[in-house]
């Protein structure tokens, strides 16, 4: 795996560590922009900076922003490393499986049309559903989830029967791993 990522841009059908790569420095070059703006006391910049590539919910001010609608699957929440951390492990062990079979021109494709429509998705829930208006925040969305998710449910689709060996549980066959992915989501994420 630490071959894979030292070679990222030099081996041919490795688009999955391409965009963990692009993912992960992303995540720190935001982490260290965060911590000397607010060392210097101009924070502002920085959410001035962030809100230009976070997804916003109101229509009317994505439509000032039309490229958050990929922009915001590059960029994390900086609270925390826990969700850049398992989205880019999923996406690392089902987009290697996908590239298998299907190569890494597919895999850029699926993760670009995944995020297209998570950023379709949260638009859409928020300026019609008004029950999620007052909780989803309208300064706007971050994250690769939607993405990962396609790939997920891309490769388990491809190959639903293909089987994981899983420490303490054994073999498990993906369809299943995420589908359990998929309820965690929907349980976390509020719905």
């Amino acid at each position: 795996m630490l071959d894979e990522f030292k070679n990222a841009f030099q081996k041919p059908n490795n688009a999955h560590v391409q965009l963990i790569f692009i993912n992960v420095l992303v995540f720190l070059v935001l982490a260290v922009f965060y911590v000397f703006s607010t060392a210097t006391g101009f924070s502002d910049i920085f959410k001035l900076f962030h809100s230009q590539l976070s997804i916003p919910a109101p229509f009317f001010t994505f439509l000032t922003k039309p490229w958050t609608l990929i922009t915001y699957a590059f960029v994390h929440d900086l609270t925390g490393i826990f969700h850049i951390l398992f989205n880019m492990l999923v996406f690392y062990w089902f987009g290697k499986i996908f590239i298998e079979y299907l190569g890494s021109d597919k895999l850029v494709a699926l993760y670009l049309l995944g995020a297209i429509a998570g950023g379709i998705s949260y638009l859409l829930v928020y300026n019609t559903i008004p029950f999620y208006e007052s909780r989803i925040p309208a300064d706007g969305m971050v994250g690769a989830s939607a993405a990962v998710y396609a790939v997920l449910v891309g490769t388990a689709v491809l190959l639903p029967d293909y089987t994981f060996f899983l420490l303490f549980l054994g073999p498990v066959k993906i369809k299943y791993i995420a589908l359990f992915y998929i309820v965690l989501s929907f349980w976390f994420g509020g719905w």
